[in-house]
Parts: C-alpha cells; sequence; structure tokens
C-alpha cells in the first residue's frame, strides 16, 4: 500500500499509509507540491487510519500546509489519530490551528 492522494471539491484528502516520520514526510511534501500547483486546493484533510506514529517531521509537513492555505481561507484537519499521534499534535501546539476530525 502507500499514501493516498485525492482531491474533490477544492479539498485535498491524504490517507496516510505508515509512520508520517522524515522519510514519509518529504514524500508527502513533494506530492503536495505537485497538487497544490495543479489544482485550487483550499483544504486539506490528514487521515491517520492507517498510522499510528508522527514525528516533528510529520508535524512541519501538517504546519507547512496550514501556512500555504491559511491565507486562502483554507484549513487544515487531521482525521482518525490515535492517541501517540494526538499526543504529538498536542505538544506541538497543532490543536490551536489544525482541526481534529
Amino acid at each position: 500500500m502507500s499514501t493516498e492522494y485525492q482531491v474533490e471539491n477544492r479539498t485535498l484528502y491524504i490517507r496516510l499509509d505508515g509512520e508520517l516520520d522524515h522519510h514519509l514526510a518529504k514524500k508527502v511534501r513533494r506530492q503536495c507540491e505537485v497538487i497544490l500547483k495543479s489544482y485550487p486546493i483550499r483544504d486539506i484533510e490528514f487521515d491517520f487510519s492507517k498510522s499510528g506514529f508522527m514525528d516533528s517531521s510529520g508535524v512541519g509537513v501538517i504546519l507547512g500546509r496550514y501556512k500555504q492555505v491559511q491565507p486562502m481561507g483554507g484549513t487544515v484537519s487531521i482525521s482518525h489519530m490515535n492517541e501517540a499521534v494526538k499526543r504529538v499534535a498536542h505538544m506541538a501546539g497543532l490543536n490551536r490551528i489544525i482541526k481534529e476530525k
């Protein structure tokens, strides 16, 4: 399996497959750059249903996408977080700017 990207109604859905560490973060960042240049994306949702881990590189990817869509009135959300991912997101302060689903 691999991380899936789906664009629907100006929303980019990223269904992560694997740990969001620096290896996957690099791939997600590159793919997001391509998609954001090709489509008029306003909102982004990171789906952690198949991922149970995120490190600071993952926090950076999420924060970076927030900085890209926020000036256009867009939002970033995170869904299906387990307790470990939620703990990292909260320690990084993402819960103040990112929607949790």
